[in-house]
């Protein structure tokens, strides 16, 4: 794609927020955020600790079963500055920089590429399928209940088609030795290296056990951060059931090459979900707004870390 076209569509986020704004009252939206209870949203921020060890973690299962090695204090470190680089990054591509830091800690580049990618992986599946709930939540917004059930039907399928192609290692093996060289056969050296090295990873029982756990704790701290903002202000008649799919289906639309940070596409959710329970659009503005607290958190904190550990020095959190 065409890097203008790709930067025009980007701005379809924007876009969409700025028409929000020219719609709304903005002395109400302000009104609404000096009444929020910030108790609910320091207990939110604080709660990015838990959030941030859970998935380090289960990056580290993932590397394990290639034969990375990483410590758990390091790997919170290098998973907080790429949450900082994918979120100012389109696409949350910057994430995958972890692999390069892992490169420079000695580790064999496309094992530690695919660690990410995996991880990646991991949260977009759970959040396609609490993002089920989302998509039936925000039915009006589609033209048919066929539609909603092809679009979720469609995202699952192809996520954990791509999860077990990469995970599992006869899919793996065949992607690298038999299609890839066909289609760049300069490039057949390299890509039996590459197979050679992911050779141990495997999808096994015990690894999906691990897996799965890690990314449900992970996800149920994110749910609870985001639950928190709710309270603080007062946004009690929308169900849990409800505040979860709509989360996730945003989590799951801010992968999609339509804006920058989420912004305008979470607050088309926001706006859909609070006004089926009654509640305005300064409403969902300030929730939004809240939930861009969040990430402002990420990156501030990530942004030191990356200080820390800038790109190009190697080593381990000193004990």
């Amino acid at each position: 794609m065409h890097p203008v076209v790709s930067w025009l569509l980007r701005l379809i986020g924007p876009a969409l927020l700025i028409g929000f704004l020219l719609t709304s009252d903005l002395g109400l939206l302000w009104q609404i955020v000096q009444s929020a209870d910030i108790v609910p949203i320091i207990w939110s921020l604080a709660l990015m600790p838990p959030f941030i060890i859970f998935k380090s973690w289960r990056w580290i299962q993932i590397m394990r079963a290639m034969n990375l090695s990483l410590d758990l204090p390091t790997a919170c470190v290098l998973y907080t500055v790429g949450v900082f680089y994918g979120a100012v990054t389109p696409g949350q591509a910057g994430d995958l920089l972890k692999a390069v830091y892992l490169r420079e800690r000695g580790q064999p580049v496309a094992p530690a590429l695919l660690s990410v990618v995996l991880d990646r992986l991991c949260d977009l599946i759970i959040m396609v399928a609490f993002g089920v709930i989302g998509v039936f939540a925000l039915g009006r917004l589609l033209p048919s209940r066929e539609l909603q059930q092809a679009i979720v039907i469609a995202m699952g399928i192809g996520l954990v088609a791509v999860t077990v192609l990469l995970a599992a290692r006869g899919p793996r093996s065949w992607l690298l030795t038999t299609v890839l060289p066909r289609i760049a056969p300069r490039l057949r050296a390299r890509l039996d290296q590459w197979n050679e090295q992911m050779h141990s990873l495997t999808l096994t029982p015990k690894l999906v056990a691990i897996v799965s756990a890690a990314t449900v704790a992970s996800v149920s701290f994110t749910f609870l951060r985001l639950w928190l903002l709710y309270l603080a202000l007062d946004l009690s008649a929308v169900p849990l059931l409800v505040v979860i799919g709509s989360s996730a289906l945003i989590s799951v639309l801010q992968a999609l090459p339509i804006s920058i940070g989420g912004v305008g596409v979470r607050d088309v959710v926001l706006v859909a979900t609070l006004a089926a329970y009654g509640y305005s659009q300064e409403q969902a503005l300030t929730l939004s707004v809240l939930f861009l607290l969040i990430n402002v958190e990420h990156i501030i904190v990530g942004f030191i870390f990356s200080l820390w550990f800038p790109i190009g020095r190697s080593g381990t959190i000193p004990s």
